[in-house]
Protein backbone atom coordinates (compact mmCIF):
# COMPACT_ATOMS: atom_id res chain seq x y z
CA UNK A 1 0.00 0.00 0.00
CA UNK A 2 3.23 2.23 0.91
CA UNK A 3 4.30 1.65 -3.15
CA UNK A 4 1.20 2.42 -4.07
CA UNK A 5 0.85 5.47 -2.63
CA UNK A 6 4.85 6.83 -3.42
CA UNK A 7 4.05 6.08 -7.24
CA UNK A 8 0.78 8.06 -6.74
CA UNK A 9 2.53 10.77 -5.14
CA UNK A 10 5.74 10.79 -7.45
CA UNK A 11 3.29 10.46 -10.78
CA UNK A 12 0.67 13.56 -9.57
CA UNK A 13 4.83 15.80 -8.32
CA UNK A 14 5.66 14.66 -12.53
CA UNK A 15 2.42 15.96 -14.08
CA UNK A 16 1.91 19.61 -11.98
CA UNK A 17 5.84 20.02 -12.46
CA UNK A 18 5.55 20.09 -16.09
CA UNK A 19 5.75 24.15 -17.51
CA UNK A 20 3.96 25.38 -20.06
CA UNK A 21 5.71 26.56 -23.05
CA UNK A 22 5.02 29.42 -25.51
CA UNK A 23 6.22 28.97 -28.79
CA UNK A 24 6.45 31.86 -32.01
CA UNK A 25 5.32 30.75 -35.01
CA UNK A 26 6.92 32.73 -38.23
CA UNK A 27 4.99 33.75 -41.14
CA UNK A 28 7.54 33.27 -43.49
CA UNK A 29 11.39 32.64 -43.53
CA UNK A 30 12.62 35.93 -43.18
CA UNK A 31 11.70 37.83 -40.28
CA UNK A 32 14.85 39.90 -40.56
CA UNK A 33 13.46 44.02 -40.84
CA UNK A 34 15.25 47.68 -41.53
CA UNK A 35 13.58 50.32 -40.22
CA UNK A 36 14.74 54.23 -40.31
CA UNK A 37 13.91 57.29 -38.28
CA UNK A 38 14.94 60.70 -39.12
CA UNK A 39 13.61 62.42 -35.61
CA UNK A 40 14.95 64.63 -32.94
CA UNK A 41 16.32 63.34 -30.03
CA UNK A 42 15.01 65.70 -27.14
CA UNK A 43 13.71 63.58 -24.62
CA UNK A 44 14.90 64.89 -20.80
CA UNK A 45 15.52 61.64 -18.87
CA UNK A 46 18.05 63.57 -16.64
CA UNK A 47 20.59 66.52 -16.47
CA UNK A 48 22.77 64.81 -18.88
CA UNK A 49 20.37 62.56 -20.66
CA UNK A 50 17.95 63.25 -23.80
CA UNK A 51 16.08 60.37 -25.49
CA UNK A 52 13.52 58.96 -28.11
CA UNK A 53 11.54 56.15 -28.02
CA UNK A 54 9.25 54.18 -31.40
CA UNK A 55 7.06 51.93 -31.16
CA UNK A 56 7.02 47.79 -32.91
CA UNK A 57 3.46 48.04 -34.77
CA UNK A 58 3.08 44.98 -34.38
CA UNK A 59 5.70 43.86 -31.52
CA UNK A 60 8.99 41.73 -32.57
CA UNK A 61 8.84 38.47 -30.94
CA UNK A 62 10.60 37.91 -27.56
CA UNK A 63 13.69 36.05 -29.39
CA UNK A 64 14.68 39.06 -31.77
CA UNK A 65 17.44 41.19 -31.17
CA UNK A 66 18.27 44.30 -32.34
CA UNK A 67 21.10 46.37 -33.97
CA UNK A 68 20.57 50.22 -33.53
CA UNK A 69 22.70 52.11 -36.05
CA UNK A 70 23.32 55.85 -36.87
CA UNK A 71 24.22 57.85 -39.64
CA UNK A 72 27.19 59.68 -38.83
CA UNK A 73 27.29 61.93 -42.32
CA UNK A 74 29.31 59.65 -44.17
CA UNK A 75 28.75 56.03 -42.95
CA UNK A 76 26.38 54.07 -40.03
CA UNK A 77 27.80 53.84 -36.90
CA UNK A 78 26.76 50.73 -34.50
CA UNK A 79 25.51 51.88 -31.09
CA UNK A 80 26.93 52.62 -28.73
CA UNK A 81 29.65 54.96 -29.72
CA UNK A 82 30.47 57.86 -28.31
CA UNK A 83 32.54 61.41 -29.41
CA UNK A 84 34.45 63.68 -28.20
CA UNK A 85 33.81 67.40 -28.72
CA UNK A 86 36.61 69.64 -28.09
CA UNK A 87 39.49 69.72 -26.25
CA UNK A 88 38.13 70.00 -22.81
CA UNK A 89 37.61 65.89 -22.13
CA UNK A 90 33.48 66.84 -22.61
CA UNK A 91 31.90 63.80 -24.64
CA UNK A 92 28.53 62.60 -26.48
CA UNK A 93 28.08 59.09 -26.16
CA UNK A 94 24.33 56.85 -28.16
CA UNK A 95 23.32 53.95 -26.33
CA UNK A 96 19.78 52.14 -27.03
CA UNK A 97 17.40 49.56 -25.27
CA UNK A 98 14.52 47.82 -26.89
CA UNK A 99 11.39 45.52 -26.17
CA UNK A 100 9.55 43.59 -28.01
CA UNK A 101 7.19 46.50 -28.10
CA UNK A 102 9.37 50.17 -29.21
CA UNK A 103 13.12 50.86 -29.05
CA UNK A 104 14.77 53.89 -27.11
CA UNK A 105 17.60 55.87 -28.13
CA UNK A 106 19.82 58.02 -25.61
CA UNK A 107 22.52 60.88 -25.74
CA UNK A 108 24.49 61.29 -23.12
CA UNK A 109 27.43 63.99 -22.03
CA UNK A 110 29.75 63.59 -19.15
CA UNK A 111 28.44 67.33 -18.39
CA UNK A 112 24.82 69.48 -18.44
CA UNK A 113 23.30 68.49 -22.14
CA UNK A 114 21.89 72.12 -21.97
CA UNK A 115 25.44 73.26 -22.47
CA UNK A 116 26.01 71.93 -26.04
CA UNK A 117 26.01 74.44 -28.42
CA UNK A 118 23.05 75.22 -30.87
CA UNK A 119 26.03 73.56 -33.93
CA UNK A 120 26.31 70.66 -31.49
CA UNK A 121 21.97 70.19 -30.61
CA UNK A 122 22.35 70.15 -35.11
CA UNK A 123 24.55 67.51 -35.12
CA UNK A 124 23.87 65.28 -31.92
CA UNK A 125 20.67 65.97 -30.90
CA UNK A 126 18.29 67.27 -33.81
CA UNK A 127 17.62 65.36 -36.91
CA UNK A 128 19.01 62.55 -36.38
CA UNK A 129 18.84 59.46 -38.18
CA UNK A 130 18.92 56.42 -37.13
CA UNK A 131 18.55 52.43 -38.37
CA UNK A 132 17.07 49.96 -36.34
CA UNK A 133 17.77 46.64 -37.63
CA UNK A 134 16.26 43.69 -36.52
CA UNK A 135 17.92 40.05 -36.19
CA UNK A 136 15.66 37.02 -35.66
CA UNK A 137 16.68 34.65 -32.29
CA UNK A 138 17.21 31.91 -34.65
CA UNK A 139 19.53 33.57 -36.68
CA UNK A 140 23.17 31.87 -36.56
CA UNK A 141 24.98 33.90 -39.46
CA UNK A 142 28.59 35.33 -38.64
CA UNK A 143 28.29 38.64 -39.57
CA UNK A 144 30.21 41.71 -38.48
CA UNK A 145 27.63 44.04 -36.80
CA UNK A 146 30.07 46.99 -36.94
CA UNK A 147 29.71 47.22 -40.82
CA UNK A 148 26.24 47.87 -41.43
CA UNK A 149 26.32 46.96 -45.07
CA UNK A 150 27.62 43.45 -43.79
CA UNK A 151 25.08 43.42 -41.75
CA UNK A 152 22.16 43.86 -44.29
CA UNK A 153 23.76 41.51 -46.75
CA UNK A 154 24.26 38.85 -44.45
CA UNK A 155 20.28 38.68 -43.15
CA UNK A 156 19.58 39.06 -47.12
CA UNK A 157 17.88 42.64 -46.82
CA UNK A 158 19.91 44.12 -49.37
CA UNK A 159 16.82 44.67 -51.59
CA UNK A 160 14.40 44.85 -48.48
CA UNK A 161 12.09 47.80 -48.11
CA UNK A 162 13.16 50.08 -45.01
CA UNK A 163 10.21 50.94 -43.13
CA UNK A 164 9.25 53.84 -40.80
CA UNK A 165 8.90 53.32 -36.84
CA UNK A 166 6.28 56.46 -35.20
CA UNK A 167 7.26 58.12 -32.23
CA UNK A 168 6.31 56.57 -29.15
CA UNK A 169 2.95 59.30 -27.03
Amino acid sequence: MKKIALLLTAFIGAISLQSCTIEEYYEDDNISQVFEITDDIDVPEDNYTNSATWDFKPAIFDSDNVLVYRWNGNSWSLLPATYGLGSAGDQISYDYDFTRYDVKVYVRTNFFIEELSNSEKNNFIRNQTIRVVVVPGGFYGKMNYNDYNATISALGLEDAPVKTLQIKK
